[in-house]
């Protein structure tokens, strides 16, 4: 089922492919599908079956590159670069997809660099981001790109729907995680509920407020706090008036999940707890959340 915001993209591609560049940037606000338009692009040019997934496929001409601990180190660029240079075994080519290409250190961007500029024959380099302004400028001037643009509400959510997923459920994961319909399609499948449910919950039964944060002990805290900072951005746009303590609150998801980001070692559950509550007593101030 191809999203009808990608059809655009798709006929871009069928358009270049027969002067693919050695390197091409896709680009999107990330979650939009841009590795799908990755994957129909590599699913073609080593000849693989359409209805497998390209990215759980053993091939030995593919690399699927992805970052560990959230950075592209040098070695894995170094690494792919040197596969690149190998002779193709099966489809005439190689192909290596580089996701969310924006998180590759310094090092890494720069060994990438001197392969853009250099290619090996029959070698692609196809990069994905969803903050391109996060990449060298000299990695993505040695780049073709190939943009994915976003859809409106109510084709995101026909999109969803036809998928499966429950229209409330659909609208706050969309609130959660920047209304990106890949994103928020992979949640569903993972059994994850939205957060908003836990935010009702806590202010409602402040004692339960530690039950709720062992819940979510095992999610990232870093990914956790940035779903909740993008529920009280969507209040403060839609729906209080006076949106004071929501903004300090919002101050103190910023620190926590710089700090998360920063040590994987903070105590998790001490961490939400502590938020739960004052997340209960901000209930009190403003009558949060409100009603949908």
């Amino acid at each position: 089922m191809t999203p009808p915001w990608l059809a655009a993209p798709l006929e871009r591609l069928d358009a270049i492919y027969d002067r693919l560049p050695h390197g091409l940037l896709i680009q999107g606000p990330g979650g939009w599908g841009e590795e799908t338009v990755a994957a129909t692009l590599v699913t073609r040019l080593l000849r693989l079956d359409p209805a497998q997934n390209p990215r759980e496929v053993a091939h030995p001409d593919l690399r699927w590159v992805e970052p560990e601990a959230g950075t592209i180190k040098v070695d894995q660029m170094r690494a792919t670069i040197e596969f690149l240079h190998q002779t193709p075994r099966f489809a005439g080519r190689k192909a290596a997809v580089i996701v969310a290409a924006d998180c590759m250190n310094q090092n890494a961007a720069n060994a990438l660099l001197k392969s853009l500029e250099e290619p090996p024959d029959n070698s692609f380099a196809v990069l994905v981001t969803g903050a391109p302004e996060r990449l060298l400028p000299t990695v993505c001037s040695r780049c073709q790109r190939l943009e994915v643009h976003p859809a409106s509400d109510d084709v995101v959510m026909a999109w969803l729907a036809e998928a499966g997923v429950d229209r409330e459920r659909a609208q706050h994961l969309a609130i959660e995680y920047g209304s990106a319909p890949f994103t928020v399609r992979d949640a569903v499948e993972r059994g994850e509920e939205p957060l908003m449910s836990a935010l009702v919950e806590a202010p409602q039964h402040p004692d339960r407020a530690l039950e709720v944060a062992e819940r979510h002990r095992e999610a990232s805290l870093a990914d956790l706090t940035a779903r909740w900072l993008r529920i009280v951005h969507w209040a403060m746009r839609h729906r209080l008036e006076n949106p004071g303590h929501l903004l300090d609150f919002a101050d103190e998801l910023q620190r926590l999940r710089a700090m998360a980001v920063a040590n994987t070692g903070l105590n998790r559950v001490m961490q939400l707890h502590r938020l739960f509550l004052l997340w209960a007593e901000l209930w009190r101030h403003e009558g949060f959340p409100p009603r949908s």
